[in-house]
């Protein structure tokens, strides 16, 4: 009779046995051409195949397409009204915050009531010049009449005193002969004399006549002088009070400020009034309404020339898990030629629907991978390993110069 260990073990060995009689040369071959095919399938992935590569920002944000603007004070003065919180909507123009302007609101209103005086006194002063030049006219209209007159008289004393001569001259003949008597002689020199006289007299009143008309003349080209200097000095006066309303209304409108764009209020100064506000001083921002964009920063080691506009890129908030929210889809629009502070800097648009229903402000954070190429398993390996060595071998700042 047979131990119970020896029964197990002819137990086993007969397991065995039918094992190996099953097992067949088949089966092997056809595990190993199957691990064959997978390592081949490999080899041709690893080798042809393609593997999408990304440029990760150093640091990421959302932006409006302006640049925010500050609102600051050109002028100094007291605060006496400000109109503005945060995180208010205003239109370009709206004033948001006003300085004293109590002196020059006074002076503003002192030349506006004297502005509406010069029209009427300047018509005032036209009508006068209009006026003289009539009369000028008129009097040389009246002088040249009595001219003709006196001129007239004085032909008449002329014809009057020859006439007067030759008779006192052929009385005084006559006289001398006998003929007449010698007072008539005496009477018609008497006459002629007399005549002579009034014919001085007729020439003395036509040189009067030209001179009084000289002299009226001049008055009154000096009247219409003296007027029109005061034509010229309302007029100059006249435009110097509009200018000087156009500066004050300027002065007044520059202390008040107002907004530069439209936009939101993104942030301001906490004054009260009666604070004194300085020029240039900062005193709200204002974030204009628009597009936003995502403004990334990148290492220009390994960006430069390889991000281009057009690449497509994903964006990934800070704050919002993007398992949960998912990742922003973007694409490039501007990529900066130069590097500045260390950093090559882009700009990328929003599509928008991609932003899951997310509220998107200016200034989150986030961060941007950049899709720049895409290219084998095998390249990707060598190029890495190619920047490893290329890391090793290149000498520290402490390794002595070859």
């Amino acid at each position: 009779m047979l131990d119970p260990g020896e029964n197990e073990l002819t137990l086993q060995f007969s397991k065995t046995t039918q094992s190996l009689a099953l097992d067949s040369p088949r089966i092997v071959l056809v595990s190993l051409a199957l691990a064959g095919l997978s390592f081949l399938g490999w080899l041709l992935w690893f080798g042809f195949g393609s593997v999408t590569v990304y440029e990760v920002s150093r640091s990421a944000r959302l932006e409006v397409g302006s640049a925010p603007r500050e609102v600051s004070s050109l002028l100094a003065g007291r605060l006496t009204q400000t109109r503005i919180v945060i995180g208010q909507t205003v239109r370009a123009g709206d004033v948001l915050i006003e300085l004293d302007s109590r002196p020059q609101q006074l002076r503003l209103a002192e030349a506006e009531a004297r502005l509406p005086l010069y029209p009427a006194r300047i018509a005032s002063l036209r009508k006068e010049i209009a006026y003289l030049g009539r009369m000028m006219g008129d009097e040389r209209q009246s002088t040249l009449a009595s001219l003709r007159a006196a001129q007239a008289r004085l032909q008449g004393a002329g014809a009057a005193s020859r006439f007067a001569r030759d008779s006192a001259a052929r009385l005084d003949r006559d006289a001398a002969t006998g003929g007449s008597a010698r007072v008539d002689a005496i009477r018609a020199a008497a006459d002629a004399r007399r005549a002579e006289s009034e014919r001085d007299v007729s020439a003395a009143d036509v040189a009067r006549l030209g001179v009084d008309a000289n002299l009226r003349a001049d008055e009154m080209r000096v009247q219409v002088e003296k007027l029109s200097r005061d034509l010229i000095a309302a007029q100059a006066e006249a435009a110097a009070t509009r200018d000087l309303v156009a500066q004050l209304r300027l002065e007044v409108a520059s202390r008040q400020i107002r907004a530069p764009v439209g936009g939101v209020v993104g942030e301001m100064r906490a004054l009260g009034s009666g604070a004194y506000v300085a020029p240039g001083q900062k005193l709200a921002t204002i974030i204009p309404q628009g597009d936003l964009l995502i403004v990334a920063e990148f290492d220009p080691t390994t960006a430069l020339g390889r991000i281009r506009p057009g690449q497509s890129a994903r964006f990934r908030l800070e704050g919002y898990p993007w398992v949960q929210f998912g990742t922003i889809e973007a694409s490039a629009v501007r990529v900066a030629g130069e590097i500045r502070d260390g950093s090559l800097r882009a700009e990328f648009r929003i599509r928008r629907d991609s932003t899951h229903g997310l509220v998107l402000r200016h200034g989150l954070p986030g961060r941007l991978e950049v899709r720049v190429e895409t290219v084998s398993p095998a390249r990707l390996l060598l190029r890495s390993a190619g920047r490893i060595a290329e890391g090793r071998t290149r000498p520290g700042p402490d390794s002595p110069a070859s």
